[in-house]
């Protein structure tokens, strides 16, 4: 019974830890951000499945009458799809098959530009988009063939996001849009499981949307009978910022308040019926009403439910509170990091707080997306866990039946992709592209308006995650994320400085291509000038990262630094003292005879007796405590040696 129990536990863990139930969104308001204009992120955390890596460029069009507009299953891996009909870049090649509509709505005469990955990203209108998988307590599968039985649905929050981008200027059009279209076609999530095992943790999702002018928080899962939709959206004050983690962040809907609050057609219908809420509980809770919580039928279940409960708690809820504290430290401070965020959580975290005005820039949000709670009670990069050398990342599974599970912060090394979306009118908004993972990418700008995609290397079907291909920019970034691992504190800084001044480089770049484009006869040539200018800057960075990969290589290589060719050109890396010292580690406690001391002072008399142990002064009290301590003195050891290291370097401006 036990052994089913971890199993349990591990399958509940595992279903977050390599489904894409792990995006991060940020969002700022206006009056909040340093440019006058909203910005919205997302970071594509979908770890333990492949996807497809490419940066594609969907064209405005016009539509034949009568045309329809095809809804698809989209693929986890490459291709996402395969239609030439959506853009060029998704023609088959290569003898691909085209993929299977499961569905189709009228198509409107006219359809807008957009950047596009496995979400619509931004559209030549500024409309921006993140998103994030969230639980609910519905579960809706897509119509495919092998799904007949029991797939009622055939709007993805991949085609709702793309649609909202050909045919919304603003994210209350989207939001409305969006919501028509999930409860006409049926909204599915793509990590719904099965029916035998259905993936509640999974079933649901949020967008957060921005427009030059608004942000919109959007939240949608399933109807009944695993069909249709229910969908609420909420308008973030403009002086704001918004963080979503893998759960629904609309709470108590004011349904006097179309100006604030938009909801699909009797929202409250399914509550009512299934006993999540009712009228004279007060106000209307969404998150309360549909948010999942694990529930326990049985003994047998307990340990599971109450391990997957816990980590959906703080898996959602101790990102809000970094995200706050960051970008909003007064207000951050009022909140506990130790609430976590949960359906039936008193007094939740807000959906947003107030942030200082006109302070948040776009590299601001970039920093927040690189971020593993450094400085905190929960940083990732000190303690036994980071090894040696600081390393957050946690990406190798447990041995079976282990029960546990790390913390989650912001910054993954299961990252695909990320961005971080500047919502601007007149053609001048961006996308700030960061491949892999952030903490090892430089984000590199493209305009929303731009008139033809991007460089080769970021749609090209020379390579994807199975296959490496120096002419894949996503490959550039992906190498030095893994060679990162090997000494994180140490490479990494190497890493930032160069994508920081990248960074810095493209905001100076913007400036000045904006500049040329001023002097362009008419808005079509304006904007060829701002797409061969982003372009141009793309390509000479995309060569900088594989020269940088390069660099470190030979820099950090034979776990030594070398600097240059002198005598003196060449140092070893150095282990920490509260690490070395350790008795776990071993080089303290080396004997002669071969073995290790065990920390818990488990060697055997026959070995003390006459051999070279007698004459450590072992008292096994003293031993134990040393176990015991071990982890809390390396945390504070290893914290207090990262910050001496970060007080002595100094990044270049933002």
């Amino acid at each position: 019974m036990a052994g089913f129990v971890f199993r349990m536990v591990v399958a509940a863990v595992a279903l977050l830890a390599t489904s894409s139930s792990a995006c991060t969104i940020v969002a700022v308001g206006k009056d909040a951000s340093a440019s006058g204009y909203p910005i919205t992120s997302h970071t594509d955390d979908s770890g333990g499945s492949t996807t497809d890596i490419r940066w594609i460029r969907v064209p405005r069009k016009r539509w034949p009458a009568g045309s329809t507009r095809k809804l698809y299953n989209w693929n986890d891996g490459y291709p996402r799809v395969v239609d030439e009909t959506l853009s060029p870049e998704y023609a088959p090649v290569n003898g691909q098959a085209m993929t299977v509509p499961i569905g189709e709505i009228p198509q409107v005469p006219e359809t807008f530009a957009y950047w596009d990955m496995d979400y619509g990203v931004q559209n030549e209108k500024g409309l921006s988009i993140g998103e994030s998988t969230c639980t609910a307590k519905t579960v809706g599968w897509p119509a495919t063939p092998e799904k007949q039985a029991y797939g009622y649905n055939r709007a993805g929050i991949e085609d709702l996001s793309k649609i909202a981008l050909e045919r919304c200027e603003t994210a209350r059009c989207a939001v409305d849009l969006m919501g028509s279209i999930a409860v006409e076609q049926g909204f599915y999530s793509a990590d719904s499981g099965d029916p035998a095992k259905p993936g509640y943790s999974d079933s649901a999702e949020a967008l957060v949307l921005a427009d030059p002018q608004e942000v919109w928080i959007f939240n949608v899962l399933t109807g009944p009978k695993n069909a249709s939709a229910i969908w609420a959206a909420q308008r973030i004050p403009s002086d704001h910022v918004a963080a979503v983690g893998n759960s629904f962040t609309i709470r108590e809907i004011d349904f006097k308040d179309p100006d604030t609050f938009r909801y699909s057609p009797g929202v409250t219908r399914l509550a009512e019926e299934q006993g999540w809420w009712n009228p004279n509980d007060g106000a209307f809770d969404f998150f309360r009403a549909y948010g999942y919580t694990p529930e326990v039928e049985d003994a047998a279940n307990e340990a599971a439910a109450e391990t997957l409960k816990q980590t959906l708690n703080f898996y959602s809820g101790r990102r809000m509170w970094r995200i706050f504290s960051l970008l909003s430290p007064e207000e951050g401070a009022k909140l506990d990091p130790n609430k976590g965020n949960l359906p039936e959580t008193k007094d939740p975290y807000p959906a947003s707080v107030p942030a200082p005005r006109k302070n948040i820039t776009a590299q601001m949000v970039m920093d927040v997306l690189r971020d593993h709670y450094e400085g905190t009670p929960y940083d990732l990069t000190v303690g036994f866990a980071a090894g040696p050398f600081g390393n957050p990342n946690r990406g190798a599974a447990p041995p079976p039946g282990t029960l546990g599970i790390w913390e989650r912060a912001i910054a993954m090394q299961r990252s695909s992709w990320s961005y971080v979306l500047e919502a601007k009118p007149a053609g001048k908004s961006v996308s700030w592209l960061g491949l892999d993972s952030p903490h090892a990418t430089a984000y590199l700008p493209f305009y929303g308006a731009a008139t033809e995609g991007a460089p080769e290397s970021f749609h090209s079907h020379d390579g994807y995650m199975s296959k490496f291909s120096n002419k894949v920019a996503w490959w550039a970034f992906d190498r030095i994320a893994s060679f990162q691992d090997i000494n994180f504190q140490l490479i990494n800084k190497d890493v930032m400085k160069k994508t920081h001044e990248i960074e810095h480089q493209g905001k100076n770049r913007l400036v000045s291509c904006e500049k040329l484009a001023d002097e362009a006869q008419g808005k079509k040539a304006a904007m060829q000038v701002l797409t061969d200018c982003s372009n141009k800057f793309a390509e000479e960075k995309i060569a900088d990262m594989w020269d940088l990969g390069d660099s470190l290589f030979a820099k950090f290589g034979r776990q030594v630094v070398t600097y240059n060719e002198s005598a003196t050109g060449e140092g070893r890396w150095q282990y920490p003292a509260w690490w070395i010292e350790s008795l776990d580690v071993g080089f303290a406690s080396w004997r002669a005879e071969g073995k290790a001391q065990d920390v818990l002072g488990l060697v055997s008399s026959a070995n003390l007796v006459g051999s070279s142990y007698l004459y450590l002064p072992l008292i096994a009290t003293g031993v134990i405590s040393a176990g015991a301590l071990g982890y809390t003195i390396g945390v504070h050891r290893g914290r207090q040696r990262v910050q001496e290291e970060a007080d002595a370097y100094a990044y270049l401006p933002a």
